[in-house]
């Protein structure tokens, strides 16, 4: 790959890929949110030892013996904290990690069953939200639900 095939490897391509860049960017103080007693310490935890995870094969590890608890760590996360920039960047790390490998869909139907719920109503609510970003990412993770 010449120098131009690496430069272009490494700017994002639209708008979307612009901002979830700028997202994951924009790390979250998750010990602030534990002391403002807005979650739990169970959750931050978990969410602080995923963040940690570079390689697909470390959160694929994770993911395999703690599965159930992404799930719900994610699920609180969404439902629990209102700050547009925090839920973007969770949604933007559920979107990765579908992405690194679409099988990990069955963490949240899984759990989903197991509360009596669907994966997809946990996202509904957030269809309401006046960002473009956070709808568009929530529609994106319906779509991978789906495949």
């Amino acid at each position: 790959m010449d120098i131009r095939g690496a430069v272009d490897a490494a700017v994002p391509t639209n708008i979307i890929a612009a901002k979830a860049a700028e997202v994951r960017a924009n790390k979250v103080n998750w010990q602030s949110y534990l002391q403002g007693q807005m979650i739990s310490s169970e959750d931050c935890e978990f969410i602080q030892r995923f963040e940690m995870k570079r390689s697909p094969e470390e959160k694929q590890e994770m993911l395999q013996t703690e599965g159930s608890q992404c799930a719900k760590t994610f699920i609180n996360l969404m439902t629990h904290i209102s700050k547009e920039q925090t839920v973007q960047y969770i949604l933007t790390m559920v979107d990765d990690m579908l992405q690194e490998n679409h099988q990990r869909v069955s963490i949240f139907f899984d759990y989903a069953k197991r509360s009596k719920n669907t994966a997809w109503s946990y996202f509904l609510p957030m269809l309401n939200r006046q960002d473009l970003f956070t709808v568009h990412m929530v529609t994106t993770e319906w779509v991978r639900f789906l495949i």
